[in-house]
């Protein structure tokens, strides 16, 4: 086996930016492997993954499906779990609740981008009421961000901030959307960027 990990996914998405947020703080280096044709039906273009999702972690035969298991497995590797505080480490209801929350966020956003983005559909009731959960979990994230930090721990890096960093800097280079609203999210956005693991990961379009 090989010790060179490759990373497949896209510059372009928040799943794999949290990933490269988490390796960069780790260390760790990889190949990325973009996926140029999102919308192919071939599995193996997402590394074997039968949901035909991204990110996936590769090295030798080993793959390793989703965002979550991807850093965990970095994490193990470095031996650093105690580092990252994870979603399972959550105790209470809100920050369980907030873990809920922003998990559907970023799937929201995906759908929709996929909506309205990349298959320029015309908008219907399901695509108001998507929209409208992602505006609403993004108002609500904003409206509890102050408590739900106090109850992480300062010595640990914790998976919700580098995921909701990767969400929130992904809405407006992907969807129109004013966040001048929400000017909590907007400044964790700003203070968490100066981070080095999230400038040397910036968002951008792979070229063939």
């Amino acid at each position: 086996m090989t010790d060179q990990w490759i990373l497949v996914g896209r510059s372009s998405s928040h799943y794999t930016r949290v990933v490269r947020v988490v390796a960069a703080e780790l260390g760790v280096s990889y190949q990325l492997e973009p996926i140029y044709d999102f919308m192919t039906e071939e599995a193996a273009v997402f590394a074997g993954n039968p949901a035909l999702k991204m990110p996936v972690l590769k090295r030798g035969e080993l793959a390793v499906f989703g965002t979550l298991n991807i850093c965990r497995t970095l994490a193990r590797e470095e031996d650093a779990e105690k580092r990252f505080f994870w979603p399972d480490d959550a105790r209470t209801v809100s920050l369980m609740n907030a873990h809920e929350v922003l998990a559907h966020a970023m799937a929201a956003e995906v759908e929709v981008v996929m909506h309205e983005i990349i298959a320029r559909r015309p908008e219907d009731a399901p695509s108001r009421k998507r929209r409208q959960s992602l505006v609403n979990c993004l108002l609500w994230l904003d409206q509890n961000l102050a408590d739900l930090r106090r109850q992480l721990p300062r010595h640990q890096l914790s998976l919700f901030e580098i995921s909701l960093y990767c969400l929130v800097a992904h809405i407006p280079f992907r969807i129109p959307m004013d966040l001048s609203g929400m000017p909590v999210l907007v400044e964790f956005e700003k203070s968490f960027g100066e981070r080095p693991s999230a400038q040397g990961t910036p968002y951008r379009y792979d070229q063939p």
